[in-house]
């Protein structure tokens, strides 16, 4: 029905994920679902640690999309492979201190932008189960 109705964003042709926030000085994470090709991997995410700094200053953040990182149900995956951008689900926010309380993050925009400067494909080691000599 309707509401299995899923859309999908092609971001294949940006490198970066462009935000300005507003925080409340507590840490937190940038969470990215794209579809995946299994069921089994339907929990995972692409994560990335946004550090606010409080205050009434907004502050502008560019993050590459090459600096995400692959978690599945909260625990990082010892198999990082870089986040396929062809077909992004979500863009959310979890608090990341695990301490009970107000909590406060205003969004004034969130961008995808293509910044040439840089070239980094993955930022983390792939692993190869039969590397080759």
């Amino acid at each position: 029905g309707a509401f299995d109705l899923k859309k999908y964003y092609d971001l294949s042709n940006f490198n970066t994920l462009y935000l300005r926030v507003r925080g409340d000085g507590r840490p937190w994470m940038v969470n990215i679902s794209s579809e995946m090709y299994f069921t089994h991997q339907k929990d995972d995410l692409y994560n990335y640690f946004l550090f606010t700094r409080g205050g009434p200053y907004w502050q502008d953040v560019k993050i590459p999309f090459s600096k995400f990182f692959l978690s599945s149900r909260g625990r990082i995956q010892d198999n990082q492979h870089p986040l396929w951008l062809d077909k992004i689900n979500t863009i959310g926010f979890t608090l990341g201190d695990k301490v009970d309380g107000p909590f406060q993050l205003e969004i004034d925009f969130i961008a995808v932008c293509n910044d040439r400067a840089h070239t980094e494909e993955f930022a983390y080691e792939k692993y190869k189960r039969n590397p080759e000599v």
